[in-house]
């Protein structure tokens, strides 16, 4: 074991549980769904299909979605697919009136297929190494996501191990809920405290300051030089926790003492 591995151990010493959310921690869209969206509705032969109406119909449609049927539909009297099916419908019909109903359903159906295979998505930089790292420092490893039931079939796809996948919509808890993550803990065998957990993700409130307020450490990653004047001017979050990117948190592991 070479210095560098000595202060890694020592540095994840206290921790015997290791989660990361998924969404832009470890895996990213592969094209903007703007593009997705193109692409299946030309695939079924739709004409005249523009980008940019479907980017500014996205935004919008998908921030009133999960205002009204928060947790894509959980609870309600509808479930996830029709959520994004739904969803799919709205951005078509608001940016391209000329497409019939049948055909929004199609695409919709299609999307929703898609979304769930490798060729929607791919491996952040260096999040691979960062969870074969918690393995290998003998950590169980998890991931705790605001997803819908898909997502057990995409990290399959993308050949990334877990002991655990907790999803918001199967547990009906949304991040920063500290609920989520007790339920995360009560998969761990053997058992581990608040204390012993650390947790990866993008979003200041919902990975960091929700693992913060629920007992655990946590880490924010894919931080961008335009979001960190914002994410380091929030008093809940300490600016030695948050790195542009698992090469610089993994360079930090290997040659300085975290502070936790």
């Amino acid at each position: 074991m070479n210095i560098n591995s000595r202060l890694v151990s020592k540095n994840l010493s206290r921790f015997k549980l290791v989660t990361f959310d998924v969404t832009d921690t470890l895996l990213r869209f592969s094209r903007p769904p703007e593009m997705q969206y193109a692409m299946a509705a030309r695939h079924l032969g739709c004409q005249n299909i523009e980008e940019q109406a479907l980017s500014v119909c996205f935004g919008k449609h998908f921030k009133r979605m999960a205002r009204d049927y928060p947790n894509f539909g959980k609870g309600s009297k509808y479930d996830w697919r029709w959520w994004w099916r739904t969803l799919v419908m709205d951005i078509f019909r608001d940016s391209h009136r000329h497409l019939s109903e049948a055909m929004l359903g199609r695409v919709a159906d299609q999307l929703i297929e898609d979304y769930a295979t490798q060729d929607c998505w791919t491996k952040i930089e260096m999040a691979e190494r960062m969870v074969d790292l918690a393995r290998v420092h003998g950590k169980q490893v998890g991931i705790i996501s605001n997803f819908d039931p898909r997502l057990s079939y995409i990290l399959e796809a993308m050949k990334i191990p877990t002991d655990f996948i907790v999803t918001s919509y199967d547990v009906g808890i949304q991040k920063p809920c500290p609920e989520i993550f007790d339920y995360a803990l009560n998969l761990c065998n053997p058992p581990v405290l608040p204390s012993e957990a650390l947790h990866f993700g993008n979003t200041p409130k919902l990975d960091y300051v929700g693992a913060k307020r629920a007992g655990w450490a946590s880490i924010l990653v894919n931080v961008t030089c335009d979001g960190q004047q914002g994410v380091l001017s929030d008093p809940e979050i300490n600016p030695g926790h948050v790195f542009a990117n698992f090469e610089e948190f993994i360079r930090a592991l290997e040659t300085t003492e975290m502070k936790w």
